[in-house]
């Protein structure tokens, strides 16, 4: 006899990587902000409120929490000027971002729509971001080019975001089929390769949402590592800078790349097993 059991969800058995996820605004996206803090407040009391209060108040209003499926915050570590190569930009005023995964591009407006954002998240936003500044947002698919593991443990790990913006003349399509080329580039190299724990890249979805307005941010490379001096290595290696950094200027035409080192903290995750924040843990952002 058939059963009528739907299955438990795209996040237990989610669809099998598009070869052009850019192309489609089918399955599951994410919703990436780089967030501005108070200019009143220090680094350290920033990182404190965004990990230990408000991730977790995030996560107990469920009636809004309950489309997020992933949930992790990325933290911008001091360190960053000794990590990064001087190509990538760093004078820019973002201390970390946030990144939430849900089912449908059909849910992002359900979700921030929520009667319970403007009451009870909104408010607590504005206790620690500068929601007035330049905080930044896009719709996303991911394209994930390297996973070591499933359930490979992204906590404390070290994430560089590499985040890419379409010159106004270049093609949709093609900036987005280049910068795919450029991170399968980047994974089909054997020395940098392992070097990396985990490859993704995160393509904007062009008019996703007509009253939903996007950043302009329309690629985010995000490179992981085991350790800052991992991410150092690999930004210096003769296969990096010989042959990834030129294709990158070439094939990528960016007017300029942002670039964030940062710690990340999960707080939600249905994917896989790795731990995720029931309380808060330890942040080793410094």
């Amino acid at each position: 006899m058939a059963s009528d059991y739907p299955g438990p969800g795209p996040w237990v058995d989610p669809a099998p990587c598009e070869a052009a996820p850019w192309r489609s605004h089918a399955g599951i996206v994410t919703f990436i902000e780089l967030v501005v803090p108070l200019p009143a407040m220090s680094p350290r009391d920033f990182h404190l409120y965004w990990q230990n209060h408000h991730s977790m108040h995030v996560m107990n209003v469920t009636p809004f929490s309950q489309f997020m499926r992933k949930y992790t915050t990325a933290h911008c570590t001091p360190a960053a000027k000794a990590v990064l190569p001087g190509h990538y930009r760093q004078d820019h005023p973002f201390a970390g971002a946030a990144q939430v995964w849900l089912n449908a591009l059909a849910e992002v407006p359900i979700w921030l729509g929520h009667p319970l954002y403007p009451e009870l998240i909104a408010p607590d936003e504005a206790r620690f971001i500068d929601v007035a500044g330049p905080v930044e947002v896009a719709l996303t698919k991911q394209e994930v080019l390297i996973a070591t593991s499933p359930d490979f443990p992204e906590a404390q790990g070290v994430k560089i975001m590499l985040i890419a913006r379409k010159p106004a003349d270049r093609d949709y399509d093609a900036f987005h089929a280049a910068a795919s080329d450029h991170g399968k580039a980047i994974a089909a190299c054997p020395s940098l390769r392992a070097m990396l724990r985990k490859l993704v890249v995160s393509h904007k979805l062009d008019e996703a949402l007509a009253d939903f307005p996007q950043a302009d941010i329309d690629a985010v490379f995000e490179l992981w590592f085991d350790d800052a001096p991992s991410a150092s290595a690999f930004f210096a290696h003769p296969d990096y800078v010989g042959t990834i950094l030129p294709a990158e200027r070439d094939h990528l035409a960016p007017r300029e790349i942002l670039a964030l080192c940062t710690r990340v903290q999960v707080i939600h995750d249905e994917f896989s097993f790795q731990p995720s924040l029931t309380q808060p843990h330890p942040l080793v952002w410094e």
